[in-house]
């Protein structure tokens, strides 16, 4: 890539530099007419220190490295063929070597990441699993309150019932022990007509009461009334 970068082929843009530069590669012996295997490594590789120091180097001393690469390549296809010496076999296996190292630790990079990856999900899915219980634990809260409420709300309608029920039946009670010994026609009158009042109210609230509770209506022994003290009779002249 340094080599097309410095030295680009006639009517050639920088967006096809990388295509160049990958044939080649390809072209040079050592690369078996295979791509270069390691796009993946350089892709995180260029943005460590030792690589950017790299492109940070003067030109000369570039286009020496260079240089010497090509040297490299040329000599490499005078010996192709040759049996090689004992210093450039230990060189190959040696790059080899690093080759395979450098390989690994990209496969353990990446293993790691997917496993990063993975936990992340995982613990994304807990928080949101966790999320969902304590929603649900409020929402039954909630439940739990408003039934609470409804209870209590239903005791004191009861209470309030059994108050003005008792307010009734002490009404009549005394209305109905009232002496009508001396009373004349329309005194008996008003007494009919109140104690029909009474049991009317009487009748009023039962039906109320059983409208509230959604059940039949109340009994409470006929229309409560009380014996007349005069006659032993309910409510009779």
């Amino acid at each position: 890539m340094d080599q097309v970068r410095d030295a680009p082929p006639s009517g050639t843009v920088e967006s096809d530099y990388e295509a160049i530069a990958g044939m080649r590669y390809k072209e040079m012996a050592a690369s078996k007419g295979k791509p270069f295997p390691f796009k993946h490594a350089w892709a995180i590789l260029q943005i460590f220190d030792k690589w950017k120091l790299r492109d940070q180097e003067t030109a000369p001393k570039k286009s020496t490295m260079l240089r010497m690469d090509d040297s490299e390549d040329e000599e490499g296809e005078r010996n192709l063929g040759k049996p090689e010496g004992t210093k450039k076999g230990k060189v190959r296996v040696k790059m080899e070597g690093e080759a395979s190292s450098l390989r690994e630790k990209m496969e353990q990079m990446m293993k790691a990441r997917e496993e990063l990856t993975t936990k992340t999900l995982e613990t994304k899915l807990l928080i949101t699993e966790k999320k969902k219980e304590v929603k649900l634990a409020q929402v039954e809260a909630k439940r739990e309150e408003a039934k609470r409420k409804a209870d209590l709300e239903e005791r004191m309608i009861k209470v309030k019932e059994a108050k003005v029920w008792k307010e009734l039946m002490v009404e009549e009670k005394e209305h109905m022990m009232m002496s009508k010994k001396d009373m004349d026609q329309e005194q008996l009158q008003w007494w009919k007509d109140y104690k029909e009042d009474i049991a009317e109210r009487k009748r009023i609230f039962r039906v109320a009461s059983s409208t509230l509770r959604g059940d039949a209506p109340m009994s409470c022994g006929g229309d409560g009334g009380v014996e007349d003290s005069t006659t032993g009779n309910n409510g009779g002249a």
